[in-house]
C-alpha cells in the first residue's frame, strides 16, 4: 500500500545510495570500515530496503517463531506483546524503541499498555513513512519518531523510564546514559550460535552474506553481546536463545503457507523469483528507477543467506535480553 504524503526519492539519489552501500561490502572493504562508516551504511540501508521490506513484513521488520494455528500477523504480536510484558508498562512509562523501522512495534506497545512511546532510527525516509502511516491510521499522540544516530542518542540523561530494542544492538554506552536509575533494557536479536565454526568456508561465505544484507558491521557470538553490556555497566537479569516453536522463524522462507496471501507468497523462494524478474522487466522497460532491480536482488540474497543460516542453526535471530541499569 502506497501511504498519501510520502514523497519519494529521485532515481539518481537510489543509486547513489545503493553504490555507496555496496562499496563497503566489497571483498576488500573491512569489518572496522563499515564500523567507521556506520552511519552512512545505515542510512544508505534502510533509505533502500524500507519498501521491499513492507511489502513482506508489513510494519514490524523482524524475525518471529509460530506456533501452528497461529497467523504470521499474529506470531509478530505475540513477539512484541511480551516485550510489553516483561518491562511492565505503566500509562506513565516513557519507553524508547532503538530502531523503530516505521514504527509497527512501537505502535503495538504503544496502544496495548498506554505508555508514551518515542522511536529512534537513523533514516529519514522511514520517520517519514512512521509519521505518515500514524497520520492515516488517525494513531493517538503518544507515538513519536525521531530521526537519529544510536551511537549518539539525543535525549537527556536518565530520562526514559525503558528501552527496547529489536534486532538493533550498536547502542549500549548511550543506552545506560538516557534510562532512569532501574529502568530496563530489552529485547531481541541476531546473533551467531555455538555451531557456528569460523574455520568453515560455506559458513562464513553465509555470515558475510547475512552481513551485507541485514547492515551489519559485524556478527557476534551471542556471548559476545553480555560482555558489551558488562563493559558500560549494564546488569544482565536473563539471557537466552527464545526456542523456535512448531514453524520455525525461517520457515517463512522457505514458502511455508505461500498459498494464504500475497505476502507469503513474496517471501516464497518462487514469489521471491517472480519479484525479482517482473522487477528487472520493469527496470529495462523504465517502468521503475534503475537500480530498483539491484535493491529487490539485495532483499532476494537476504532472504537466501537467512534460510541457509536457519536451516544450519549457526545464527539465531531471537537471542533474548533483558538487562537493567542498577540502582545507586
Amino acid at each position: 500500500m502506497r501511504e498519501k504524503g510520502v514523497i519519494r526519492r529521485s532515481k539518481d539519489a537510489v543509486q547513489k545510495e545503493l553504490s555507496s552501500y555496496n562499496e563497503l561490502y566489497q571483498d576488500s572493504a573491512s569489518a572496522d570500515k563499515r564500523k567507521v562508516q556506520h552511519k552512512t551504511l545505515e542510512t544508505n540501508y534502510y533509505s533502500l530496503t524500507t519498501d521491499g521490506h513492507g511489502y513482506a513484513w508489513s510494519k514490524s521488520f523482524h524475525c518471529v517463531n509460530r506456533f501452528h494455528g497461529e497467523t504470521f500477523g499474529e506470531s509478530i504480536q505475540r513477539h512484541e506483546s511480551y516485550l510489553a510484558l516483561r518491562m511492565q508498562l505503566k500509562p506513565e512509562d516513557k519507553v524508547l524503541d532503538i530502531g523503530c523501522g516505521v514504527g509497527g512495534s512501537l505502535r503495538r506497545i504503544a496502544h496495548l499498555t498506554g505508555a508514551h512511546a518515542t522511536g529512534i532510527t537513523i533514516s529519514q525516509y522511514q520517520v517519514q513513512r512512521a509519521r505518515t502511516i500514524d497520520k492515516n491510521s488517525f494513531v493517538s499522540a503518544n507515538c513519536q519518531y525521531i530521526q537519529g544516530d544510536f551511537m549518539d542518542l539525543p535525549f537527556e540523561n536518565n530520562c526514559f523510564d525503558h528501552v527496547y530494542a529489536i534486532e538493533s544492538r550498536k547502542c549500549f554506552a548511550e543506552v545506560i546514559r538516557v534510562i532512569k536509575l532501574g529502568g530496563s533494557c530489552i529485547g531481541y536479536d541476531m546473533y551467531l550460535t555455538d555451531k557456528y565454526d569460523n574455520q568453515n568456508h560455506d559458513d562464513n561465505e553465509i555470515i558475510h552474506m547475512l552481513e551485507s544484507s541485514f547492515d551489519l558491521p559485524e556478527f557476534k557470538l551471542t556471548r559476545g553481546l553480555i560482555s558489551d553490556l558488562k563493559s558500560v555497566g549494564i546488569t544482565a537479569e536473563e539471557n537466552r536463545i527464545i526456542p523456535e516453536a512448531d514453524i520455525h522463524s525461517y520457515q517463512r522462507l522457505e514458502g511455508y503457507d505461500s498459498f494464504l496471501s500475497l505476502n507469503h507468497f513474496l517471501t516464497s523462494p518462487l514469489g521471491r523469483w517472480l519479484g525479482l524478474n517482473i522487477i528487472w522487466l520493469m527496470e529495462k522497460t523504465r517502468i521503475v528507477s534503475k537500480g530498483i532491480a539491484a535493491i529487490s536482488d539485495m532483499c532476494q540474497k537476504s532472504a537466501k543467506s537467512g534460510l541457509h543460516a536457519g536451516k544450519l542453526d549457526i545464527v539465531t535471530p531471537m537471542f533474548f535480553i533483558l538487562a537493567r541499569k542498577p540502582e545507586l
